[in-house]
């Protein structure tokens, strides 16, 4: 276990308390005639298959509306279909990795993984142990470089639904799984400062390599499937399947809504 986690801090109480009221306005704002504009400007995709990954106690429906956006630019979407994840369960895992092979096979072409949360670190792992058919990954507030699980809001919520009342740095470290060290693949770390379950600094990658990038949004943790700006995040990354990996770049009159500096961090760490 990498010991400079111990220290990582958890959101604060307002932001993991008004969680699910800002998932809501997120949701309602996709109604919104700009929004819409917005969304439909996203690039084109090419078909290849993208695999969704829910977070934890969370199953596909809360990830249909971003796996019917995705399908709509022309990806070739499903979600995981291993009904709810309560934590690390190697089987489920198995049938995804399964899933996915069948995927590559069918089409030619590897398959782009997007994981919520702790769906995110189980996409990062698979694309460890199987390079060969994993385009990049996408993180959506996974908290990945929090080892020891001390950023969470729901640590002890994991260990209560979990064999044996494991913490979630206990099943990683049975599975021996490295979480700050990032694939071989490309991969985006999407982040948001007004995360109210992780905290946002867990949700970034410290040390990678040239295709590793983090990208802020203004979002909350459960919103992040359906927050506008992730979306297009995630349609804009999923593009670049099959060109040469270059790091996300906001339109200039939209730049935002990717913010890069410390506005709220007084905030959001309080």
């Amino acid at each position: 276990m990498n010991s400079s986690t111990q220290g990582m801090p958890k959101p604060s109480s307002a932001l993991y308390h008004s969680e699910v009221f800002r998932a809501g306005l997120e949701l309602a704002s996709l109604s919104l005639p700009p929004t819409q504009s917005f969304l439909e400007h996203a690039p084109k995709g090419n078909r290849h298959p993208v695999i969704v990954i829910p977070g934890f106690t969370a199953n596909d429906r809360s990830t249909k509306l971003l796996r019917n956006y995705l399908r709509g630019l022309g990806y070739n979407v499903t979600g995981w279909r291993q009904g709810v994840n309560m934590g690390v369960r190697p089987a489920k895992i198995e049938r995804v990795v399964q899933m996915i092979a069948k995927a590559v096979d069918r089409t030619g072409t590897k398959a782009s993984l997007v994981g919520q949360s702790l769906g995110g670190i189980f996409g990062r792992e698979i694309a460890k142990a199987f390079p060969e058919l994993i385009e990049q990954v996408i993180c959506l507030g996974s908290p990945f470089s929090d080892t020891s699980g001390g950023s969470s809001r729901v640590s002890k919520i994991y260990e209560y639904h979990n064999p044996d009342h494991l913490t979630k740095s206990e099943q990683f470290e049975n599975e021996n799984w490295d979480l700050p060290t990032p694939p071989t693949t490309p991969m985006t770390a999407v982040y948001s400062r007004w995360d109210g379950v992780c905290h946002w600094s867990a949700c970034m990658q410290s040390q990678g390599h040239e295709r590793c990038e983090n990208v802020e949004v203004h979002s909350s943790h459960t919103g992040m499937g359906v927050n506008a700006s992730v979306l297009y995040l995630v349609g804009d990354r999923l593009a670049q399947a099959g060109k040469e990996w270059t790091p996300f770049k906001a339109p200039r009159d939209l730049a935002w809504l990717y913010p890069t500096g410390d506005l709220f961090t007084e905030f959001t760490n309080t």
